[in-house]
């Protein structure tokens, strides 16, 4: 999921991302589980990266206002803001 914000990601060839991952059976406290294209996934706030966009090969899906609101929570808790 890419966090960082649309004016930044416009002129930098790199973003910010919070991975998901499928294996939903357990969450730590830097994770969220959210839906993407309808399955359970979880954001990984204890992994976030920056990668360069030519990794970034297709758009996967969007995740819904509530699900980016718990990614914003867990990202926040980890970074203590």
């Amino acid at each position: 999921m890419i966090i960082s914000n649309d004016a930044s990601n416009k002129y930098i060839n790199r973003v910010q991302v919070v991975p998901l991952g499928t294996q939903v059976s357990h969450l730590y406290p830097s994770e969220a589980q959210v839906t993407l294209n309808g399955k359970p996934n979880k954001a990984m706030a204890d992994q976030l990266m920056t990668v360069n966009k030519l990794r970034l090969t297709n758009l996967a899906g969007k995740l819904s206002i509530s699900d980016m609101k718990k990614v914003e929570r867990v990202v926040k808790m980890q970074l203590g803001l």
